[in-house]
């Protein structure tokens, strides 16, 4: 049994080792970082990393980058920056990190707090495909007549449709809809992470998913039949806001404070104490 397992180990990473680079983590713009348009030009660079999910880098047909706006259940397209970027003009670090740098007119849209939808094709025609969204980020000193209200912290979940080339499975994020447990694709998808409930009614613990069977195989694989899990980010925001209660006075102000000085008796004396003489 721990030979089989140690074996399916080797399995996995050699062919980890094997990708050139996963789907992308965009890690640059940074979230909250400010771009300036007073010199009528702007130029980001979009930077993103791999997460060693399907597809690796080699597989891309080409890029496309799209100034995009809004809530992440009601994404508004702006401009398209940059179509039909060539892999081959994606500069690649040493750190396993690509980065490609857009430049645009101020002209296009007014300030406000936007992100980059990078689309990641995997054909000529776009059936195959990856978009991945940076982290939210501000442009201001825009030339635009458009100014833009909606704020929020995350940017737009994910999302990718292609098929291995090694298994006839598809990956599909309408697979957030499909229990775990049930999932049967490359990618898998967990369910979004929820807020607490404020009161507990429960008064017995019961299983959320039934029990299933656990098999080992009995011979070397050729493929992945997992590569990663996917978790959204949230559908919805807290609200805050400002205390705007009174603050409450200090005790000295509404008289629960009190002079030590008026519960003293006696009046305080000062003691000298006597040196002592010491004898050697």
């Amino acid at each position: 049994m721990l030979l089989s397992i140690h074996s399916l180990l080797l399995t996995v990473i050699t062919l980890l080792a094997g990708f050139v680079a996963g789907d992308a983590q965009v890690v640059k713009p940074k979230a909250n970082s400010e771009f300036s348009g007073s010199s009528g030009t702007i130029s980001i660079e979009i930077q993103w990393m791999d997460n060693n999910a399907y597809p690796p880098f080699d597989k891309i047909d080409h890029f496309l980058f799209q100034l995009q706006n809004g809530p992440n259940s009601n994404i508004q397209k702006v401009k398209v920056l940059k179509d039909n970027v060539s892999p081959d003009d994606v500069e690649q670090g040493d750190d396993g990190t690509y980065s490609y740098t857009v430049e645009f007119d101020s002209s296009i849209t007014g300030d406000g707090q936007y992100y980059i939808q990078v689309f990641s094709a995997l054909d000529a025609d776009n059936k195959q495909y990856t978009i991945n969204y940076s982290p939210r980020f501000e442009l201001t000193d825009m030339k635009g007549t458009t100014t833009v209200t909606f704020t929020d912290t995350t940017q737009p979940v994910g999302q990718t449709r292609a098929q291995t080339g090694t298994t006839a499975a598809s990956v599909d994020t309408r697979s957030f809809t499909l229990q775990y447990t049930q999932q049967t694709g490359i990618s898998r998808f967990a369910p979004m992470q929820m807020q607490p409930v404020t009161k507990i009614t429960a008064t017995t613990w019961t299983r959320r998913f039934a029990t299933s069977a656990v098999t080992y195989y009995s011979s070397l694989i050729n493929s992945l039949q997992q590569e990663t899990t996917l978790t959204p980010g949230w559908s919805y925001t807290l609200p805050s806001g400002m205390n705007m209660a009174t603050p409450a006075p200090y005790p000295s102000d509404n008289g629960g404070w009190k002079d030590p000085k008026e519960r003293q008796s006696l009046s305080t004396r000062k003691i000298n104490l006597r040196k002592r003489a010491f004898i050697k």
